[in-house]
């Protein structure tokens, strides 16, 4: 593996982050997906029960 700086790595792992939260907030469709993916998984369901069981 190539001997890189642990800036150089932390610049480039900054840079694919912001890149990736532009592109995420900025895709309509991309967004839509994700959150029917969260209710579809049930991180963010919508029911009369709120209650915390479980977390």
């Amino acid at each position: 593996m190539f001997s890189q700086s642990l800036t150089a790595q932390l610049a480039r792992w900054l840079l694919l982050l912001g890149v990736t939260l532009f592109v995420v907030h900025h895709c309509e469709p991309l967004q839509q997906a994700l959150s029917k993916h969260a209710v579809d998984g049930g991180c963010h369901q919508q029911n009369a029960d709120h209650s915390m069981h479980g977390h």
